[in-house]
This record gives structure tokens, sequence and C-alpha cells, in this order.
């Protein structure tokens, strides 16, 4: 236990007469920023706009497309006019050398396909054998 410094009782600290001074609160809480609507309001105004670019983005990236396919289609006969001319040099290529090996071979037409097909099919011809050179 302590001892107490004196005998006599204990001061308690009050307030001076007629109170203590008002104080400002216009100085303690300040402006603390946006208020709850203006938060709101700047963040629906955000959401927005983004949704706007994401909206315009792709009507750009679908116009982009469209051009593209329209490109490509613009090609696709010219392509496959090469592809059908390349397509007749290798079969005609593959007949004069079935021609060749077959010769003396009796009944042997050349170029009709030994499987009897009532649907005509085109010859599998992979550019990158050798043998179709």
């Amino acid at each position: 236990m302590s001892i107490r410094p004196s005998n006599l009782p204990p001061v308690q600290d009050m307030p001076p007469p007629g109170g203590f001074a008002k104080v400002d609160m216009s100085l303690v809480a300040r402006n603390r920023g946006p208020t709850g609507w203006q938060l709101w309001l700047g963040s629906a105004a955000i959401i927005a706009y983004g949704y706007y670019q994401v909206g315009r983005y792709n009507r750009e990236r679908i116009q982009q497309r469209m051009q593209e396919r329209k490109m490509r289609y613009a090609m696709v006969p010219m392509l496959q006019a090469e592809a059908d001319l390349m397509y007749a040099a290798k079969e005609a290529a593959i007949k004069e050398k079935e021609a060749e090996i077959m010769k003396n071979v009796d009944g042997w037409i050349v170029g009709k396909s030994p499987y009897y097909q009532k649907i005509w099919m085109p010859r599998a011809i992979n550019p990158m054998d050798p043998m179709n050179k």
C-alpha cells in the first residue's frame, strides 16, 4: 500500500466559475470530403462513362470484323480459282504418272477410281507429299 503524501483531503478538479468557453465545432468538423450523394453521383457517372466506352469499342470492333469479312468474301473466288488450277495441274500429273505405271495392265482405265462410288470425290492431294510433284 502506498502512503498518502499528506493528510489533507484530495482536491477535485472543477470547471472554472461560469464554465468553459464554447468550442467552435466549425473549426473541428470542417469539410471532410464529398457527401454521400456526391459519391453516388460521381460513381454512377464514372460507371456510365465506362459502359459508354465499352459499347463504343464493341461497335468499332464489330465494324472492323465486318470489313475484314467483306474483304475475305471478295477474295474467295480468286483463291478458289487458284486452288482449282493447282488441283487440275496436280490431277493431270497424277494421271500421267498413273498411265506410265499402269501401261502394261490390260483393261486399266487411267483416272478411273478403283472404288465404285456413285458420287464424285476429289482426290486427296497433299501438297507437301514428294510423290505428287
